[in-house]
């Protein structure tokens, strides 16, 4: 408990405001009967803050959310459980708690006398909770005499802290292929018979550094040989979630009220979503995964753990970054030694270009692009095949992409099962 707060109420301080006032008129008019009551009406409060500040009343707290791991659009119960560990029996109790700074106002309670060691529990909910961190608490209590004339406040330090995390969708038994399934290049990448540390080989490409130059492959060879550090057998992959403000859309609902299914709002957190759910199924299906969702990042984040890497997705918000270019170096080292996993909203030309020559034509790995038509999710209709969707959709499939231009309405399933039966262009 992190302290407490001693006063009168209102109640109180009209009541010893009448008695000095009695009190006074009584010794100025000599009245014994006047002076008797101004007397009482001071000594009631004076009294009773005497009484409650001398029981000592020991108030306990416990605190936890429900469901533990909750996702966009779900109801969270806070349960509270209040504890009265005197040997006495506790007034009145009025309780406080602090909802999140996101939303408004304050949870209060009011709890009929607690007798000693008794507990008791309240629950309140938090409805329709969007993506996000949030924190409850602390907890106030306030406790009084039954006179309600002495107002005590005692607050908590304990708060509880939750995730809401968003939706995972459940995806068809489908992966990007691994590197040594794709193009010409196919099984060429040798595997070193003692074990995961001999590297494998492939030909040299604009920007290898001359230090990976493997000279005995390359007099085998006749052609420039590098080392390649990738290891197909361990299927990474990265997933690239475009968290650009300016590609995105977003609408209020019809009727004013949040949908309760944040997906169908904006298109932004359907790219959240379609990323989290992308990458909890190839975690689960045993692939290492990579996510690139800040462009401003030197480094991809690993993580070798679904909940790491749903709640991880909870708290990202959305970026400022005209484009993709500060990701350039990022990207393109990523694109040749993984799978790339594309999550898109609206792609400007320098995002497209950025994009396209971070998997040339004949890459070895593989590039898959769930494409978003923003405009879908404002209201209007399909886009048509001269717009800069589809313009980016072609450039991309020029590029090697397996491309899906996904519009308001599409599953995450259905879009990922479409992306992967493509022919590859």
């Amino acid at each position: 408990m992190a302290g407490s707060e001693f006063g009168f109420t209102t109640r109180a301080t009209c009541l010893l405001a009448a008695g000095a006032t009695a009190l006074l008129c009584g010794v100025l008019l000599g009245q014994v009967d006047l002076t008797r009551a101004g007397v009482l009406a001071l000594a009631v409060p004076l009294l009773s803050a005497v009484v409650v500040h001398r029981s000592r009343v020991l108030i306990a707290n416990r605190r936890r959310v429900e469901p533990e791991h909750a996702s966009s659009g779900d109801d969270v119960l806070v349960h509270l459980t209040i504890t009265n560990r005197s040997r006495l029996g506790s007034g009145a109790l009025m309780l406080e708690d602090q909802l999140p700074s996101s939303l408004p106002g304050k949870a209060r309670f009011v709890l009929d006398s607690l007798a000693s060691r008794e507990s008791r529990t309240v629950t309140y909910r938090l409805n329709n909770l969007s993506r996000g961190r949030y924190r409850t608490g602390p907890l106030q209590v306030r406790l009084t005499d039954p006179f309600h004339l002495i107002d005590l406040r005692r607050g908590f330090t304990a708060t509880t802290d939750f995730v809401v995390r968003p939706v995972v969708d459940v995806l068809p038994a489908l992966s990007p292929p691994l590197a040594r399934d794709l193009g010409d290049n196919a099984g060429s990448h040798s595997i070193g018979t003692h074990g995961a540390d001999d590297a494998s080989t492939r030909e040299y490409r604009t920007g290898d550094p001359l230090r990976k130059i493997h000279w005995r492959s390359t007099a085998r060879m006749g052609a420039l040989m590098v080392r390649q550090e990738e290891r197909p057998w361990q299927g990474r992959a990265t997933v690239v979630l475009d968290l650009r403000e300016s590609a995105h859309v977003s609408r209020l609902a019809s009727d004013g009220a949040p949908d309760r299914d944040e997906r169908d709002r904006s298109s932004l957190e359907w790219a959240i979503s379609a990323a989290a759910s992308i990458g909890s199924h190839l975690l689960a299906a045993g692939r290492a995964v990579e996510l690139i969702s800040d462009v401003d990042a030197v480094r991809p984040l690993a993580s070798h753990s679904t909940l790491a890497f749903v709640e991880h997705l909870a708290g990202v918000h959305g970026s400022r970054n005209a484009s993709l270019a500060p990701a350039r170096a990022v990207l393109a080292s990523t694109a040749r030694e993984s799978a790339l996993i594309a999550v898109l909203g609206d792609v400007d030309p320098i995002s497209l270009q950025v994009l396209a020559e971070c998997h040339p034509r004949g890459s070895v790995t593989p590039a898959v692009a769930l494409l978003l038509d923003t405009g879908t999710w404002a209201g209007n209709p399909a886009s048509g095949p001269d717009s800069s969707c589809h313009n980016a959709a072609r450039v991309l499939r020029a590029a090697g992409w397996r491309v899906r231009i996904v519009r308001h309405g599409t599953g995450i399933a259905e879009a990922w099962r479409d992306t992967l039966a493509a022919a590859p262009a």
